[in-house]
Formats: C-alpha cells, structure tokens, sequence
C-alpha cells in the first residue's frame, strides 16, 4: 500500500518525535496533538483524541493514520484517566478514520497487553518462549488491560470490512535519559520488561512497514531489538526468575543467539521486511563513563 498522507496522533510525543522523523521525506505528514512537534516544516492540528468531532475533522482527506496518542504506562496517570484515554481515545480514532474513508490505520498497542508486565511474579511468567503474538492475554493492572481492549477494539473495526488495521506492540522503548542504566537492566533478574528492549527509530519502522505492507486486513506484531539487555543468557535469566523454565518451543533460537529476546519478532521480519537495528551495547558506550549506573552487585559498599 502507499500511504500517501498520514496523520500521526500523538506525533509530537516522544515516541512522535522519531515516527515524524522517519516518516516527513517519505510521505505527507499531519500531526495531531495537543501542542505542536518539535518539527517546524509539519502539518499540525491542535485537538485532543477525546474530542471526536475534531478528531473527524482532522482525519478528513488523509489515506493512513498511525494512531500514538495514549498514556504510555501505568505510572503517569490515574487507572480511570489512562484507561478512558487509552480506550475512548481509539475507538475515536477508528470510527473516525472509517468515517472519513481512511484507508489504513497502525495502531500502537504494548508487549503490556500479554500481561507479562506490572504483574506479581508468577502471574507475569510466560507460558512458553520465545513470546509469539498468539501468546494468550491476561493482564491484570488498569494499563495494560487498556492496551487489550484497544486491541479487541482494532480487531473489531477491521472485521467491519471498511478499515484495515495493523496494530504494532514495542517493547520497552527506550530513550536517551535511560541510557546510563541499560546494563544495570539487563543484570536485574526481576526486571519487569524481561530485559527487552527497542530503540524508537525502529518503533517507527515498524509503524511505517504496518501502512506499506500488502494484502492485509488485520494483524498484531511485536516489535523489538533481536536481542536483550543482558549480558546473560536469557534461558539462564528466566530460570533463576523462576525457578524453572517454561516450554522452550524454539531450542535453535536460544543456542543461535543465546541473549535472544523473549519476544518473537520472526512474523515482522517475514511479513512486513522489519529488520532490528536496536543495540543497547552502541547507546551505552555514548554514556560518559562517570553518569553510568552500575549493576547492584557493582555498587560500592
């Protein structure tokens, strides 16, 4: 499909900053949000994802949308105000997009919506690994739930025949300020992201492949670095997790790569061409060696 025009909602976020970045010379670019991007040379409409009827408004005339705007995790926001957000604020979105004859829409989801994060320990063990996008839902906490339900939502409006919908899951992305502490992650057994990782120019080729792919009406896909953030293997991780590992369905991929992310990123990489270029070892070495945070086994005293 060719995109043509696109509107990014939440383009002026962090995430939105990389996505207009990635998307401005290769096709027509309208922000939406609720302040202007840090990019001059953009379209931009002022509106907020709650107001449909500004919402419809700003779709008008646009072939694609990447649909961003959300609270991105559970600790920014109350539970009702990041679930009405992130729920409401989709369903808008896609009945506008239909609406107005949108042809595509790319809608941000989360590795959250498995359930495999925010949760107590035994409830965020996953059933199998590596974590494909069949791996059964259960969240348990207001965010993620909310990212299930927008899923749901997605599936539904793409089932109605009039709107393909591709919905994208990154995993943890990380940013510039989270640099320093990338090893002292990946050496935490009990980090709540299972060590996985993507950086956000290749959240945005995720986003721009899930609007160029072909022959699609609907589909999920994670997307993450191929590797994590340890310097261990990751069976060896998740066994000390614990205590003993879930079925292991892809042997070869873990004796290939032992550092291999949980998330299988095997489906985007065959059906929409997306290539990782995620390495947090290059992002750590452009840390002064004097801001790096340090394992806690490493920390003096």
């Amino acid at each position: 499909m060719n995109p043509g025009k696109v509107a990014i909602t939440g383009g002026s976020g962090r995430v939105g900053f990389y996505m207009v970045e990635y998307f401005r010379d290769k096709v027509d670019v309208t922000v939406i949000d609720t302040r202007p991007p840090e990019q001059q040379d953009v379209d931009f409409v002022e509106t907020n994802i709650l107001d449909f009827e500004a919402i419809e408004a700003a779709l008008s005339g646009h072939e694609a949308v990447v649909h961003l705007a959300a609270i991105p995790n559970p600790r920014v926001a109350p539970a009702d105000v990041t679930f009405n957000t992130n729920v409401q604020g989709t369903w808008n979105v896609l009945q506008a997009a239909e609406n107005t004859g949108v042809r595509r829409v790319a809608v941000a989801s989360s590795d959250a919506a498995t359930g495999l994060h925010y949760n107590d320990k035994q409830s965020c063990r996953p059933q199998y690994l590596p974590v494909d996008e069949a791996h059964p839902l259960r969240p348990m906490e207001f965010y993620s739930h909310s990212k299930e339900v927008v899923e749901v939502i997605s599936r539904n409006y793409a089932s109605r025949g009039k709107l393909e919908v591709v919905v994208i899951r990154p995993t943890h992305i990380v940013f510039p300020p989270e640099w320093p502490e990338l090893e002292a992650r990946g050496a935490d057994v009990n980090n709540y992201h299972f060590w996985s990782y993507v950086e956000p120019d290749d959240v945005a080729q995720g986003f721009y492949l899930a609007l160029t792919v072909q022959d699609t009406s609907y589909d999920v896909f994670f997307i993450s670095a191929e590797d994590t953030l340890c310097s261990r293997p990751t069976l060896e991780m998740i066994q000390e997790r614990f205590g003993k590992l879930p079925e292991v369905r892809d042997p070869e991929l873990f004796e290939r790569k032992p550092c291999a992310s949980i998330l299988d990123i095997s489906r985007a990489r065959r059906l929409l061409g997306f290539e990782p270029k995620s390495d947090w070892r290059r992002l750590f070495a452009r840390v002064p060696v004097e801001d790096r945070i340090p394992p806690r086994s490493e920390v003096p005293g």
